[in-house]
């Protein structure tokens, strides 16, 4: 039994819910930050093994202190939606609760304090890039990635804290919300509904969800120098191919999917798709990936089941 405690924040998010499950998985003892409203519908499976912390408690930041959890994992993050991606007042509202956990992390003199960017932060770029490609971002929650980034490296340097900023490039998984691409074209190709898309030739990164999980549940037990590190999968798909695999899998009578219908923007990015070498450089091992058919295939059967 592993005895270390990890403290997450953001646990009922699409990612925070399957960092702890595998963490839970691997013997770790895991805390969580709550609030009454919040819903824990990805935590059914686990949510009895998880030690709560309710952020509407005015003593909340001391409850944390006095459990003393070892590593720190923050992954909630407002305003994720496409819908406040541009609102400069939620995205910064971030900043105050980053300040909250720094200070935690200080008191209780954590091993590490872990927190996700996003490929956002370098803006519109084609290719395969690593860390020393320039930040440019084009949106207010770029740019509040990118500052919560330097005031995290800033903060944990000048108090003798390790300090981890992963930029997370595109990922997928079970229990997506049904707003993002594969769980629409899923539903829509399952529905028979009709899609307008683009020509479809651009090639994203889709890393399966469960993996990246097991990549941070290596990183809270290894020993890796502070910075920031890429996670991305290793290999890129273009929408048709993606649109291809789906509908392979369902089988529909027909296809309402357009491809041409809708044009390129004027600054398409054509390729999307971050370097991990850095970070397997960092662990000693080469990033491992369930073959890609294979989690497809347990998403489409997962959201079909889901309806």
């Amino acid at each position: 039994m592993n005895n270390r405690a990890v403290l997450i924040t953001g646990i009922s998010g699409f990612l925070g819910s399957q960092i702890a499950r595998q963490l839970l998985l691997d013997g770790y003892k895991v805390f969580a930050t709550r609030r009454k409203k919040t819903d824990l519908a990805r935590c059914q499976d686990f949510k009895s093994d998880i030690s709560w912390i309710d952020l509407e408690d005015g003593d909340w930041q001391n409850k944390i202190i006095k459990l003393m959890p070892d590593i720190i994992i923050h992954s909630a993050w407002l305003g994720v939606s496409a819908n406040d991606r541009d609102n400069w007042s939620v995205q910064f509202s971030n900043v105050e609760f980053v300040l909250n956990l720094l200070s935690i992390a200080k008191s209780c003199k954590v091993e590490k304090f872990i927190a996700f960017g996003s490929q956002a932060e370098y803006g519109v770029f084609s290719g395969v890039i690593d860390e020393k490609y320039p930040t440019n971002p084009s949106s207010s929650y770029a740019s509040a990635k990118v500052a919560v980034s330097q005031i995290i490296n800033n903060y944990s340097t000048l108090n003798g804290l390790n300090w981890y900023w992963f930029r997370l490039f595109s990922f997928f998984g079970e229990q997506e919300d049904s707003n993002w691409l594969i769980p629409t074209l899923i539903e829509r190709i399952n529905n028979l509904e009709r899609m307008d898309m683009t020509p479809g030739e651009q090639k994203y990164a889709y890393m399966y969800v469960g993996d990246l999980a097991k990549i941070i549940s290596k990183i809270v037990g290894s020993n890796l120098e502070s910075g920031i590190y890429n996670i991305s999968s290793s290999s890129a798909i273009s929408l048709v191919e993606l649109t291809q695999k789906i509908l392979n899998i369902i089988k529909p009578k027909n296809s309402q999917i357009n491809f041409g219908a809708i044009p390129y923007r004027a600054n398409q990015s054509m390729l999307i798709q971050g370097s991990n070498k850095k970070l397997e450089l960092a662990l000693g091992i080469e990033i491992q990936e369930t073959y890609f058919e294979e989690s497809l295939t347990s998403v489409i059967k997962y959201k079909l089941n889901e309806n």
